[in-house]
């Protein structure tokens, strides 16, 4: 006689059919009348408490491998235990020739600055987007009047990325208390974020702190923040404890943090640029003339579940090193994210050698 229950599928009949023909095979339950007996109704709850377990024990199974993981906060969750960074959202940006026209204008000055944050407005088919700079460029006297704005490094260009300016501020707590601090924003380029501590509410000198995946040396009085994407996709904020990764804020600090809430994808593709920028010299303003170099360019959406599914191992497997064709791969692919293929090769593939 049969005495084990075999089921091979978790659906609700199946399983409450299984449980039948197992009672039918005992002596007690002979010429029993399962359909009209009380038997049925506790049957059902053993089928549907069979069904629910067999199920959630399948999920919680596949959830604990990155290849069988279905929700995005598992796949993210496996990610940061090895090491890999989801990417966020990243803002489109594009180049400039900036210039200011002063000839023939008295008492204009030898440099002008066009400051960090100025704006300037991009158009596609999905309407009207807000693009602005992230550091400071300066102009000066060619001579004649003409201005052109450059980098640090002297490049005439100007680069200015799409989002709007966010600041969300924190105020340090208690240093027993764990401290946590979450940004709950969606849209958030991580590429963007800056971290500034000021030691107290009312300071007004601050020390910035940059991503720990920038390290070069860490120690207890290191500067250095960690940013996670949270279950929800929103982002947690974690400093070290002056053993694991460099120094922590101190109780009673204020914590300011800047970033581009950004649109994306959508902000790609702008052609037609305006700017409010300009210079006022005798009670004369004088705009900024500006000259896109190509359409804006480089907005991506948020790393999708398959992405991470596929990249994180590769990412692990290379180890930040460049070697390997698949390392290559990797790491492209991780900073690159508008990058939809890649074909990569090493030179004892080359054909001809």
């Amino acid at each position: 006689m049969a005495t084990n229950i075999t089921s091979s599928a978790l659906d609700f009949n199946n399983i409450k059919t299984s449980l039948k023909n197992f009672l039918k095979k005992k002596t007690e339950f002979a010429d029993y009348d399962f359909e009209g007996s009380g038997l049925s109704n506790i049957l059902d709850v053993l089928a549907y408490n069979t069904h629910i377990n067999g199920l959630i024990a399948n999920l919680a199974t596949n959830e604990s491998f990155v290849h069988t993981a279905q929700l995005r906060s598992s796949l993210v969750s496996h990610a940061e235990s090895l090491g890999y960074d989801i990417r966020s959202k990243t803002s489109a940006q594009v180049k400039f020739t900036a210039s200011l026209n002063l000839t023939g204008v008295a008492g204009r000055a030898q440099t002008y600055i066009l400051p960090i944050g100025t704006t300037f407005t991009g158009t596609n088919e999905d309407g009207n987007f807000t693009f602005q700079t992230l550091e400071s460029y300066s102009a000066s006297d060619d001579g004649s009047g003409l201005y052109t704005f450059s980098d640090v490094n002297g490049v005439a260009a100007v680069t200015a990325f799409e989002g709007t300016n966010i600041t969300k501020t924190f105020f340090v707590g208690q240093a027993t208390d764990r401290q946590i601090y979450v940004i709950p924003d969606n849209d958030v380029d991580t590429s963007t974020v800056v971290v500034r501590v000021f030691p107290s509410a009312s300071s007004d000198a601050s020390e910035e702190y940059t991503p720990l995946k920038r390290a070069v040396k860490v120690d207890s009085k290191s500067t250095y923040y960690t940013l996670r994407e949270t279950p929800n996709q929103a982002y947690e904020l974690n400093f070290g404890d002056g053993v694991t990764f460099g120094k922590t804020p101190e109780a009673g600090s204020r914590i300011v943090v800047t970033y581009l809430r950004t649109s994306a994808a959508l902000g790609n593709g702008c052609k037609s640029f305006t700017t409010s920028a300009a210079y006022t010299i005798g009670g004369t303003p004088y705009s900024v003339s500006i000259v896109p170099q190509s359409n804006s360019v480089g907005g991506a959406d948020k790393q999708g579940i398959e992405s991470i599914r596929q990249e994180a191992p590769a990412a692990f497997a290379a180890q930040q090193r460049l070697v390997t064709p698949e390392d290559y791969r990797a790491t492209i692919s991780s900073n690159f994210p508008t990058v939809s293929d890649i074909s990569v090769w090493g030179g004892q593939d080359n054909v001809p050698i």
